[in-house]
């Protein structure tokens, strides 16, 4: 039985890959609806989509560099706070919004997992997939900055790669909460809750330098902290962060990937069921 379980979690990601692949095309087709749904008929369209967090971003700039006067390091000034804030907050609400949107996917889409044969992933990766490309935009200027005025060549061969863990690490986490949430539907408010506050416990709004050594120690089981620091180390430096880091954003990238895949692997059949 134990030989059947690891069989059976070592082919899990790859079925949840495979059908992704397979329904490609649905799977674009969905996405794109998913980013245009959301303010259709509205005069500003696809514009609000970007409003909502660039006024949040500007929020956070204004209180945290200019009224807190956030600097992160002795020598660096208000426009290095910036950077330093913005590299965080980009992949902290990609986090965000597609744990919350995927979470609550397959509750949304009851009608036609019930009535229909149909590749559920596909409900929950297209949640996952369109903040990625809305605020990846952002990221892709930000990383166009940190190139043209900082030099730092590294960025265009290292920020793929950490996006791509990202990404693994978001559908793992979203196909874990978008399980659970069909058999107790109380996660999805939970899911709200630990979005919020997993921000202020994650070195975005101060650098890591301010916490005393036993909370740096602690930040190690942050699985949002090795994405992050990644981002501020590429922007601000042009390098990736320690390869310790690095390696820890690949750990967590992958054992939260593969279990969620498992779990909602073994668990798609009955979603029907308890839909």
């Amino acid at each position: 039985m134990g030989l059947n379980l690891v069989r059976n979690v070592i082919k899990a990601p790859g079925e949840i890959l495979g059908n992704l692949y397979v329904y490609r095309h649905i799977l674009s087709q969905m996405v794109k609806r998913e980013i245009k749904g959301r303010f259709a008929g509205s005069m500003g369209g696809l514009l609000w989509h970007f409003v909502h967090p660039i006024l949040m971003l500007l929020i956070f700039l204004f209180l945290f560099v200019y009224i807190f006067k956030l600097r992160v390091s002795a020598t660096g000034g208000a426009g290095t706070s910036a950077i330093y804030l913005m590299a965080g907050l980009f992949p902290w609400m990609i986090l965000a919004e597609g744990l919350s949107r995927g979470t609550s996917s397959l509750i949304e889409n009851a009608s036609l997992i019930q009535k229909t044969f149909f590749p559920t992933e596909i409900l929950t990766a297209k949640a996952v997939i369109a903040p990625f490309l809305s605020y990846g935009v952002a990221i892709l200027l930000l990383a166009a900055y940190a190139v043209v005025v900082g030099g730092h060549i590294g960025i265009v061969l290292a920020l793929p790669l950490i996006l791509l863990l990202q990404l693994l690490f978001t559908l793992g986490m979203t196909f874990l909460s978008a399980t659970i949430s069909v058999f107790f539907r109380d996660v999805m408010q939970l899911v709200q809750i630990v979005v919020s506050f997993w921000a202020y416990v994650t070195p975005i709004f101060y650098p890591l330098s301010m916490l005393p050594g036993w909370a740096r120690s602690l930040m190690y089981l942050n699985p949002l902290f090795p994405f992050v620091a990644n981002y501020q180390s590429l922007f601000l430096e042009g390098r990736p962060a320690p390869l310790h880091v690095c390696l820890l954003a690949l750990a967590w990238s992958f054992s939260v990937f593969v279990f969620g895949a498992f779990i909602f692997n073994k668990l798609k059949y009955e979603f029907a069921d308890w839909l």
